[in-house]
Formats: C-alpha cells, sequence, structure tokens
C-alpha cells in the first residue's frame, strides 16, 4: 500500500513539474552570470537592426528570446545587454528625494516662522548639491554588457530535454 501511495504521489508531482528555459548571460571564464526567465525585464541592442528593445522575455526558444510578445532576437543578434545596478540607482534616488525634501521641509519651516528670507543662501546650497548629485549619477545606474567571445556570452539553457 505505501508502494502504491509512494508511486501514485510521485507521479502526480513529476505531473506538475514542467522544464524551463533559462537566458544566460555569462563571462567566460568566472562564475560571474545573470539568469533571465519567462517573465523577467531586459533590455537589449540588436545588430540588425540596429534597435534597442526593452521589455519582458514572454519566451525562451532554442536560439532566440522574444521580448514584448513580438520581437523575437536571435542570440547570435545581440550586440549587448543593459543591466541595472541596485546600488548606485538606490543612492541616486536617496540624493534626489534627500535635496526636494530638504528645501521643501526649510521653505515649510520658514514660512511658518515669518523667516526673511524664506530660504536661505545655505539651504539652497545643500539641496542643490544633493539634486546635482543625484543626476551625476544618472549614467552609471546601468551597465552594459557587450556579447563577444571575450567579455560577456549569452546563451540558453534548455531542462526540456
Amino acid at each position: 500500500m505505501r508502494r502504491i501511495l509512494f508511486v501514485l504521489g510521485f507521479s502526480i508531482m513529476v505531473s506538475f513539474c514542467h522544464s524551463q528555459q533559462i537566458f544566460l548571460l555569462e563571462k567566460p571564464g568566472t562564475v560571474n552570470n545573470k539568469k533571465y526567465y519567462s517573465g523577467d525585464a531586459i533590455k537589449i541592442k540588436t545588430i540588425h537592426p540596429d534597435t534597442i528593445l526593452s521589455g519582458k522575455i514572454t519566451g525562451i526558444n532554442d536560439s532566440s528570446i522574444i521580448v514584448g510578445y513580438a520581437n523575437e532576437v536571435f542570440i547570435g543578434n545581440i550586440n549587448y545587454i543593459v543591466r541595472g545596478r541596485w546600488g548606485f540607482s538606490l543612492l541616486q534616488k536617496v540624493f534626489l528625494s534627500a535635496g526636494f525634501a530638504y528645501v521643501v521641509i526649510a521653505t515649510f519651516n520658514g514660512l511658518i516662522n515669518n523667516d526673511k528670507p524664506i530660504v536661505d543662501e545655505q539651504t539652497l546650497i545643500i539641496s542643490g548639491s544633493l539634486l546635482v548629485a543625484g543626476v551625476i549619477l544618472t549614467p552609471i545606474t546601468t551597465r552594459k554588457h557587450k556579447i563577444d567571445s571575450k567579455h560577456w556570452r549569452v546563451k540558453i539553457l534548455d531542462f526540456s530535454k
């Protein structure tokens, strides 16, 4: 009876499992890699035609991925993949939010206390510096991974076989 229940339970479990395909961005010779699954957001630049595609991966085939239900991109046609840097992106959001919040709070404080001038020069320098630091961080919040044999390469891992 136990064997029958074990075989029946195992059969039901296997029927609910399905194979999965993974789009892999890896650096040759290292353990650096990024796995993309169906439903993950991606931003890529293709070689021909020279376009930038951004959206969710809606399908992964044997030698191509489908971005946004309509754009099929073959892995040999990818020039580079753009990935976000979460640390710099977080720092940028903190600087921009802090700069804006500091000037708003100082303005309300000056209005409540009837200060002349309402916002002093030091407050503008501090909040302006925070805002400029946030804007300066914009170019380094993303990183381009060039696809070639030396730097980065892409593969599709197919576990359906």
